[in-house]
């Protein structure tokens, strides 16, 4: 009975081989759907009511820049706030839409001379950086019932207060 206690066997101490081929099966799904799903676009956008935007194929995405959005009814939208109305004159330049623009650049100019100031981390340099490069930009949001003459005065009076670039938001389709 001693023997048989302090005789004990000798288990093979050989490695296990482990499958990972479900594993990384698992690992190559996940990755392809969180890279379909990512959106690399800073743009974030509620369109007013009564726009019905156009279709477009194209793959570009808008950045973060001013909003002006168009109503099928003329109303004038600045931010997500209503400035007004395009009124009927022939006049090129719309002087509400004008004094808006001009308002929201000098927003624009003082946060980035806030942001210069306190730009520490590499993150803050980013948001500066790209605070700079869309200082110019307006993002045009119109019903797409509405004729080109209104198109026309929103950007001449767009790029009369200083916002010379243009996107126009649509309906993507792809």
């Amino acid at each position: 009975m001693r023997k048989k206690r302090f005789n004990t066997r000798k288990k093979n101490k050989e490695a296990l081989d482990v499958d990972i081929t479900s594993l990384l099966d698992i690992l190559v799904i996940l990755l392809v759907f969180l890279l379909k799903s990512y959106n690399a676009s800073d743009l974030k956008l509620e369109v007013a009511k009564n726009i019905s935007l156009p279709d477009s194929k194209s793959m570009q995405l808008g950045n973060m820049a001013v909003i002006v959005q168009v109503s099928g009814e003329k109303d004038l939208w600045i931010n997500n706030t209503r400035i007004g109305r395009v009124p009927a004159s022939s006049d090129e330049k719309l002087d509400i839409l004008y004094s808006a623009l001009e308002e929201e650049g000098k927003k624009q100019d003082q946060i980035i001379k806030d942001l210069e100031q306190t730009a520490a981390n590499p993150s803050d340099k980013g948001a500066l950086a790209s605070r700079k490069a869309n200082r110019k930009k307006v993002n045009i949001v119109m019903d797409q019932a509405l004729p080109y003459e209104v198109l026309r005065k929103i950007m001449h009076t767009s790029a009369l207060a200083g916002f010379p670039e243009f996107k126009f938001i649509v309906q993507g389709n792809f």
